[in-house]
């Protein structure tokens, strides 16, 4: 006798096909990717040299180090903003649209349902010279010329990546906001507090955990955006993803394999902090 229940051991063979699924899809990849890192290529050929030179040119670059750190602060402030537009919307669901929950958030969710890309080239084509918004601006007689700022900019960047970002973040804060419990909220107002200091001290704490997951929810993906960058940003609003790209691209495995660790590194060293802080909120 091992001293493991049935239902231990039916627990464990449930978890196996997730466990596999990690271990093919995560684990796998990230420890090829890490031996290629330390690798060189030659021609069009990988040498199974260990090497530290591909670590090397990233921090004796300019480029990449500032390509990186541009593309973190932008993905955190665009956490931020998605955050912010998305919390009112997922409170405003859970709250007060008992009746309409399903129909919002079918309409949340709808983005899904097509293409990303197609959904960046909707984007190019409202923010365009050409674009609604431009149109409508001239019509009404409030500018004479296109808007420089709204396409190939780090404004639509930003807008498009937050867009992209916003329905991952309202499933996720909607899933906490349903299961919180209303009464304390009524029953701080009836104390006298404020709908302001009711939501700071009643309703943020309870759903804190959940605005820390679709932090992580938002900001990871952003980090690894990959065509967005590409298609309405301009030289100013290159990421660190299409120049992994172009070194894969141009067979530089090592050094795109190099790149691609630094940025899961600062990845995982993101999920760690937001694990910290939501085990500390509970």
């Amino acid at each position: 006798m091992d001293g493991s229940r049935p239902g231990d051991r039916a627990l464990l063979w449930g978890l196996a096909p997730m466990l596999v699924v990690q271990l093919a899809l995560f684990v796998v990849p990230i420890g090829i990717m890490a031996v290629y890192s330390f690798w060189t290529t030659r021609g069009y050929q990988v040498v199974a040299e260990w090497t530290l030179a591909n670590y090397r040119t990233f921090f004796e670059s300019t480029t990449y180090p500032r390509v990186l750190a541009r593309t973190l602060a932008w993905s955190v402030v665009i956490t931020v903003l998605t955050l912010l537009a998305a919390y009112p919307l997922a409170y405003f669901i859970a709250r007060y649209t008992r009746r309409w929950q399903s129909v919002l958030l079918g309409a949340v969710i709808l983005s899904f349902w097509t293409s990303g890309l197609l959904r960046a080239y909707a984007w190019m084509a409202l923010l365009g010279d050409s674009g609604i918004i431009n149109k409508g601006l001239k019509a009404l007689g409030l500018i004479d010329a296109p808007l420089p700022f709204l396409l190939y900019s780090p404004f639509a960047v930003v807008l498009v990546m937050a867009y992209f970002s916003l329905p991952f973040a309202v499933i996720t804060l909607y899933a906490s906001l349903e299961k919180m419990d209303w009464s304390l909220v009524d029953a701080a107002a009836d104390l006298g507090a404020s709908p302001l200091r009711a939501f700071r001290h009643v309703t943020l704490p309870q759903t804190w955990p959940g605005v820390v997951s679709a932090a992580v929810l938002t900001f990871v993906p952003l980090t690894g955006m990959f065509f967005v960058p590409m298609l309405v940003g301009d030289a100013s609003s290159v990421m660190i993803a299409p120049l992994i790209a172009n070194q894969m691209q141009a067979f530089q495995l090592g050094l795109g394999a190099a790149l691609s660790f630094i940025v899961a590194i600062v990845v995982m060293a993101a999920l760690a902090l937001s694990w910290r802080a939501a085990r500390r909120s509970r």
